[in-house]
């Protein structure tokens, strides 16, 4: 009852249906939902999808929803030669801001659906729904959100006799302002050798580390670190444009790799010691700044390494904080024949609680987190996580967002990776030509678009 009633308040019972789209053996509109592009592939996901189309297609017989989940890493090739071919699906989803930029041009606005059908949007704060609108231009409806904070070991913390790390934004940290600077303190205090020397001091061996005290957990692409300075567009009146802060970011996790020492190198990282990757679920890091979606794979204090962890707020640069944001939804193609039944089949999947909870998603509407973060909460206890830190990082997200949509956009991704590589494995490094140098390939790859 209780999603006949959801199902009726959105218009469902109402359709007309034309025969044009309608199955022949059920009479209803077809509505096709792939996966694939995102989240959504992994075993108890692809469970929980079922179920819900399952749950759907049961408590109504306007539409029916096929549900086709194709393998992450072939999806984008697979999407693409449907589209190609005229056969693209109605739903797509759910795929993030950067997922969704492979294919620019092939989503709807959803505006006048949303002036139709009216969904209730009065769970949503107005500033995630302007980041959706700007960072995604009205094409998705705020859904799922991984703000950016660090995690921290605090195990690793009390050792040293250090303070947990700020919870508000603004607050001191050891008398001094939270930034940036003061992460690299902090960071070499809690790097630390085979004898126990800490990166601070003259005895420190930088050849046995056996502690790092800070890394990029899955966060390492140079829009990432240059956001966490400045948001900034790279694509300006046709330019390639790297903003200086940006370069700034890069020198300072460069030297923060090579010269003060506190963060992992990539070969560093692909070690036994820091998890082939997973550094800080390795329990040999300090702390980690990431997004919310490292839920995903930082195992529980029961059987993983890190017994006891924390989450701080995003340290300010120049006196402002930016906590970048990753954000999914779903999105109806452009080739869609049905569009208006897959924008109301898709309000109803975004509205499913089971299935934020699989995803690991923070749910964007406010009247649907309980259920997330009492899930979290039951996978990480006796852990107590301050979920204010979660929500207040929401209000400090990056605009332009690092996700943003450029020319030639996947050449220029693969331009920028580059770049990323070479600060992480290359301790000689002259930053400025480099940066230079990256730039003037960019501007090349957007000429190409013109």
């Amino acid at each position: 009852m209780k999603n006949l009633r959801l199902l009726a308040a959105f218009g469902i019972g109402a359709l007309a249906v034309g025969a044009m789209f309608a199955s022949a053996q059920t009479g209803r509109t077809k509505v096709t939902w792939f996966v694939g592009v995102g989240t959504g592939g992994q075993p108890d996901q692809i469970e929980a999808e079922k179920a819900a189309v399952a749950r759907y297609n049961k408590a109504q017989d306007k539409i029916e929803i096929n549900l086709e989940i194709v393998e992450y890493n072939s999806a984008r090739d697979n999407l693409s030669a449907r589209i190609a071919a005229g056969n693209a699906p109605d739903i797509v989803g759910p795929v993030g801001t950067q997922g969704a930029n492979w294919f620019k041009g092939q989503f709807v606005d959803l505006d006048p659906y949303v002036a139709k059908f009216k969904p209730d949007l009065k769970g949503i704060d107005e500033g995630l729904l302007k980041f959706y609108k700007e960072s995604q231009g009205g094409e998705g409806l705020p859904y799922a959100v991984y703000p950016s904070f660090f995690f921290y070991n605090k195990a690793l913390f009390k050792e040293s006799k250090l303070p947990d790390l700020p919870t508000k934004v603004g607050e001191k940290y050891r008398g001094r302002t939270w930034d940036w600077n003061a992460v690299r303190q902090l960071g070499m205090e809690l790097t630390f050798d085979s004898k126990g020397n800490s990166a601070v001091s003259k005895d420190f061996d930088s050849k046995s580390i056996e502690t790092y005290g800070f890394v990029n957990q899955w966060n390492l692409g140079i829009t990432s670190m240059g956001t966490a300075f400045k948001p900034a567009n790279v694509f300006q009146n046709g330019k390639a444009v790297i903003d200086p802060e940006w370069v700034n970011a890069i020198r300072y996790y460069h030297n923060a790799i090579w010269k003060d020492k506190f963060m992992p190198s990539q070969a560093a990282m692909d070690t036994d010691l820091l998890g082939r990757g997973n550094a800080f679920n390795s329990g040999n890091v300090a702390m980690a700044w990431t997004h919310l979606w490292y839920t995903c794979c930082l195992d529980p204090a029961g059987t993983g390494k890190v017994k006891d962890w924390g989450v701080g707020v995003m340290p300010s640069y120049k006196g402002k904080t930016i906590a970048k944001l990753h954000a999914d939804t779903f999105r109806i193609m452009k080739g869609s024949k049905v569009k208006e039944e897959a924008f109301q089949a898709m309000w109803w999947i975004m509205n499913q609680k089971d299935l934020l909870v699989t995803y690991g998603a923070f749910p964007a509407n406010e009247n649907l987190q309980d259920d997330y973060i009492a899930a979290v909460n039951k996978k990480y206890a006796p852990v107590k996580i301050n979920w204010n830190v979660v929500k207040d990082m929401l209000k400090y997200t990056d605009t332009p967002s690092h996700e943003q949509y450029y020319p030639n956009f996947t050449k220029v991704d693969d331009i920028f990776a580059k770049l990323a590589t070479k600060v992480l494995t290359q301790p000689t490094l002259n930053i400025s030509k480099e940066v230079s140098d990256t730039q003037k390939e960019i501007q090349r790859a957007f000429d190409e678009k013109k």
